[in-house]
């Protein structure tokens, strides 16, 4: 089995637009994220950022893809 290893995030969503990629192509059977995905590298006010990051991370772990929540 191989395992594709998602380290630090630092709110950049589209990493997880890559595992996507990975995993599509069949490189990885299973992913693991580290879970280092918020980050206050000076983005500490930037809440919509935040709110991108966490849910593009529930979007991949849930199998739903880039589709965006409306809600």
């Amino acid at each position: 089995m191989k395992v594709l290893v998602i380290p630090d995030i630092h709110l950049k969503s589209w990493i997880f637009d890559r595992a996507e990629e990975i995993m599509r192509s069949g490189k990885a059977d299973r992913a693991v994220c580290l879970m280092d995905i918020p980050d206050d590298w000076d983005m500490e006010l930037d809440i919509a950022r935040y709110r991108d990051t966490f849910d593009r991370a529930i979007r991949f772990a849930t199998g739903r893809g880039k589709e965006k929540n409306t809600s």
